[in-house]
């Protein structure tokens, strides 16, 4: 009776150790390993990742992951995410890095972890038809369309709550260019989104000069993060590594003046390089939204 017990025992400490020797082996390891990195990119982002003309994958997103993958030395696989599985599919190991326009909040940051720095600095406006709509105040009962998954479901509704009590009616959109779609067509009377994406939407169509920011201004500050599975501070640790490295080297430089720069494809007159927040935001200290 007394061998049985040691016998099931041990093969109780054997089957602990191995989970445990599972559960620490890092993405560093596995990757190199298998030689690929899978990185999660959208398809319908512009200018960050989306589909061109010609059906190929492109974008500052795309190129920025391609860099990853070179200095990793490994292939790049990637994999399509949408708002709805670009975190998910970090959580159940589909993806290795996610790579989509992700901005840093304390909610995301519960289901996953993010690179260090921030890899680009943005922030959402409301965009309507030219002298449509005059002030955030002005939105109140009005139709407001995000990105499904967006922060900006909830945060759009508390901002326009400081102008007025007249709440208004948000609706969600498959993606941006889905949202855009429906704005042209007055089924929204304004859209929410980072700057970036829909004055380049707005830009492929030849629609740039009818539409503008409420208010001409960024009305939530934010910063994108290149995410990773939670709890694998050696995989968080190295690709926040090789971010910083390719920032010190011109790498990122080089991607950043292809898409943003004054001769780029979509041409940002604010500066979105990482940096501190004052310079960006004026003296105000940023703050994580939840």
């Amino acid at each position: 009776m007394k061998k049985s017990s040691a016998v099931v025992l041990l093969a109780i400490i054997f089957i602990m150790s191995f989970i445990a020797y599972a559960a620490a082996e890092s993405l560093v390891d596995e990757v190199k390993k298998r030689g690929v990195v899978r990185i999660g990119h959208g398809n319908a982002t512009p200018p960050m990742n989306y589909i061109d003309e010609k059906g190929e994958w492109t974008g500052f997103d795309v190129d920025l992951g391609q860099a990853i993958a070179d200095k990793l030395g490994v292939k790049l696989e990637r994999v399509l995410v949408d708002n709805k599985t670009r975190i998910a599919f970090l959580a159940n190991r589909s993806i290795d890095i996610s790579l989509a326009n992700i901005s840093q909040t304390r909610s995301r940051e519960e289901q996953m972890d993010y690179a260090e720095p921030p890899y680009f600095w943005t922030g959402k406006i409301f965009y309507a038809k030219k002298g449509k709509i005059k002030s955030i105040k002005d939105l109140g009962g009005k139709k407001i369309g995000v990105d499904q998954g967006s922060n900006a479901f909830i945060a759009a509704p508390q901002e326009i709550a400081k102008y007025t009590d007249q709440k208004p009616e948000m609706l969600s959109f498959q993606n941006s260019a889905e949202g855009f779609l429906a704005l042209k067509q007055g089924k929204i009377d304004a859209y929410s989104q980072d700057a970036q994406i829909l004055a380049s939407i707005a830009a492929a169509g030849g629609l740039a000069e009818e539409y503008e920011a409420v208010g001409g201004a960024i009305w939530s500050p934010g910063l994108y993060g290149i995410g990773v599975p939670e709890d694998d501070s050696n995989w968080r640790d190295k690709i926040s590594f090789v971010l910083q490295d390719m920032m010190k080297d011109g790498t990122y430089e080089k991607i950043y003046d292809k898409w943003f720069g004054p001769k780029g494809k979509s041409p940002l007159s604010v500066n979105a390089r990482p940096r501190l927040p004052k310079d960006t935001f004026g003296d105000m200290l940023y703050v994580w939204p939840d």
